[in-house]
C-alpha cells in the first residue's frame, strides 16, 4: 500500500455552503415526495418522461453543487513518486487511483493578481497547481519544502520577466532567498 508523505489540503468550505446545498437537496426531495404522494406520478401517462426529467434534474443539482461543498486534497508519495487526488464531502470520500509522477521538472512560484501560485511542472509543460497563497514569503517556503521533498529545482517567477532559479541548499541554510548565478 502506498503511503503519502506530503498532503496538500484545501481549506474546509464555509458552513453556509453546506447549509444552502442541504436546503436545495431538501427542497428537491420534498418535491419528489409531493409528486409521488399527491400527484400520483406512477399513474401518469408520461411517467417515464417525468422520471427521466427528475433524474436529469438530480444530476444537474449534484454536479453544480458538488464542488461547492467538496474539499480537495492532493496526496504525494515522494518515495514512490506517485500522486493521488482525493475529494471529501462530510464522511464520504472519493479517491482517485495512484498515478505515477513521471519526468518531474521543477516547482515554480509565480504571482497572479494578489495571489502566489505554487505549481509542479512535469512531462514537457504539464502543470499541476498545488496551492494558492496570499503571502509571497510563505509561497517560497512551501515551494522550497515541496521541491526538496521531490528533489527537483525551484523557480522564483514572482516578478514578471524576471524568473530566477533558487539555490535550495543556500536558501535553507541562510533563511533568505539565494539565487543561482
Amino acid at each position: 500500500m502506498i503511503k503519502p508523505d506530503l498532503i496538500i489540503r484545501e481549506p474546509n468550505k464555509p458552513l453556509i455552503n453546506r447549509v444552502l446545498v442541504s436546503l436545495i437537496y431538501a427542497t428537491f426531495f420534498t418535491y419528489i415526495v409531493y409528486l409521488f404522494q399527491y400527484k400520483e406520478i406512477l399513474r401518469h401517462p408520461e411517467k417515464s418522461n417525468i422520471l427521466v426529467f427528475l433524474i436529469v434534474l438530480l444530476l444537474i443539482i449534484f454536479l453544480s453543487t458538488f464542488m461547492v461543498i467538496a474539499s480537495h486534497s492532493i496526496h504525494i508519495s515522494t518515495i514512490d513518486k506517485k500522486i493521488q487526488h482525493q475529494y471529501r464531502v462530510g464522511v464520504f470520500r472519493y479517491r482517485e487511483v495512484w498515478q505515477d509522477l513521471n519526468d518531474l521538472e521543477y516547482i515554480s512560484v509565480f504571482r497572479r493578481d494578489d495571489n502566489y501560485l505554487v505549481n509542479l511542472w512535469y512531462e514537457d509543460n504539464g502543470i499541476l497547481n498545488l496551492m494558492v497563497l496570499k503571502d509571497d514569503k510563505q509561497s517560497i517556503e512551501k515551494g522550497l519544502f515541496i521541491a526538496e521533498k521531490l528533489n527537483i529545482d525551484l523557480l522564483d517567477a514572482r516578478e514578471k520577466g524576471n524568473h530566477r532559479w533558487i539555490d535550495k541548499k543556500a536558501t535553507k541554510e541562510t533563511g533568505e532567498i539565494i539565487y543561482i548565478s
